[in-house]
């Protein structure tokens, strides 16, 4: 009976050994790899160019997609969740200024190690710039910003006003004035559109004007509003808008987004590379750019784009060399160009950009290449408080387009945004 016991303890503790060890060997951690991956996308005018974009991707990486679009503030609000809540995507396509805040909370992984030094090369120094923060590559472009006034020729020609045809021979505060004027005597209703009908996206466009003023948003150094957004120079800028208003050259209450292109209300807009196809579909060979005027401190572009970016979730899940496939083949000509040919963006890359005949000298958009290559283009702050500064200026804007006073409204909103910045440690 004793040697029954103890062949059945004996039996037990060999099958829980087995058993153990089996266990353990299931439990030991195993290198996932992913043929899948989910990216969200800050909703815009190339919604339809990227769905056919990825589609493609995914016959050629023989992976699934899940594209999915959200507008800007809605997708700002998901990404600020979800980490917390389980359901973060593996790549997101946002504004660059909105990395800083992402990178900070621990979402967007660097990309410093994958990219290689022939492909670093020849991406353009705007894009690298937009694209760097921390000493860190933490995302791609596949366009920078092109940014001007577009005008309608023969409205110009009409009046008699003289058409520039580079930065270097833009229009002055008073010949601005005066162009805008013999525009209005000739029978244009606005001489010029700024796109009213969505004051956010003034945070951009209006950016030229305001560094030409010799205004800013923040000071680039302590990254704090007062002094900067309340300065004189910047209060000028946008009682300038005011101005605009009084002598019936901008109609603040235009609600629509056609004024310039479609209802020809207007002879000039002040808008980015964005409104391309409404513009030359639209108008034709009327459709040209020039540069925005010179109101005292020089001439002036903005730049800045849309980047896509990998975010540590790919690293967790699996799926990270898939998404730098994803980013990688977006930097293809193929891929860059299908994006660039629809939105009239500069292509990211040197060697891309020099196929593009329209970038070439004499070509419609040759403004955009020469203002970048001559490093007269200002980005807009690169801090974790980007939201904060463009929901404030979004109002601002509002407000002093329906009339507010520029002083008082900007003021009020440098406080505002300071209370926020110093509140986060935002500041530098």
């Amino acid at each position: 009976m004793r040697r029954a016991g103890l062949f059945l303890v004996m039996l037990v503790l060999i099958l829980s050994t087995v058993y153990s060890a089996g266990n353990n060997e299931k439990a030991a951690p195993t290198t996932i790899v992913k043929n899948s991956m989910k990216v969200w996308v800050s909703s815009g005018a190339e919604d339809t160019v990227y769905k056919t974009l990825f589609t493609e991707m995914e016959k050629e990486l023989g992976a699934e997609i899940v594209d999915e679009y959200y507008p800007k503030d809605e997708l700002d609000s998901k990404l600020q969740v979800a980490q917390v809540v389980g359901d973060a995507p593996d790549m997101i396509i946002v504004d660059y200024l909105q990395i800083p805040a992402y990178y900070e909370t621990g979402l967007v992984a660097p990309l410093d190690s994958r990219i290689s030094k022939d492909l670093l090369s020849d991406l353009i120094p705007s894009v690298v710039a937009e694209s760097t923060y921390d000493g860190k590559l933490v995302s791609v472009a596949q366009f920078d910003a092109g940014m001007g006034l577009w005008a309608n020729k023969s409205m110009l020609e009409k009046a008699g006003v003289r058409i520039p045809t580079s930065y270097k021979n833009a229009w002055s505060k008073a010949e601005f004035e005066d162009a805008l004027k013999k525009l209005k005597d000739s029978g244009v209703k606005s001489p010029i559109y700024i796109r009213q009908n969505k004051p956010s996206s003034l945070y951009f466009t209006y950016m030229p004007v305001l560094a030409s003023f010799g205004g800013d948003y923040v000071n680039r150094k302590t990254m704090l509003a007062k002094g900067t957004l309340d300065s004189e120079e910047t209060i000028a800028a946008y009682d300038y808008m005011s101005y605009l208003m009084k002598q019936g050259y901008l109609d603040g209450s235009v609600d629509y987004e056609n004024a310039f292109f479609g209802r020809k209300e207007s002879a000039l807009a002040l808008i980015g590379h964005w409104k391309y196809t409404d513009h030359v579909t639209n108008l034709g060979d009327d459709a040209i750019v020039i540069p925005t005027p010179d109101f005292g401190k020089g001439v002036f572009t903005c730049s800045g784009s849309t980047v896509w970016a990998m975010t540590t979730t790919a690293t967790e899940n699996g799926s990270a060399d898939l998404v730098w496939k994803v980013l990688e083949k977006s930097l293809d000509p193929k891929y860059m160009r299908m994006v660039t040919d629809f939105n009239g963006a500069i292509p990211s890359r040197k060697s891309v950009m020099d196929t593009v005949t329209e970038l070439q000298k004499g070509g419609r958009l040759y403004i955009y290449r020469e203002q970048l290559e001559a490093g007269i283009s200002v980005l807009r702050p690169l801090t974790p408080a980007h939201m904060t500064i463009y929901t404030a200026m979004q109002n601002a804007t509002a407000d002093i387009l329906f009339g507010a006073d520029a002083r008082s409204t900007l003021v009020q909103t440098a406080k505002e945004i300071d209370e926020v910045i110093l509140e986060n440690g935002w500041n530098l």
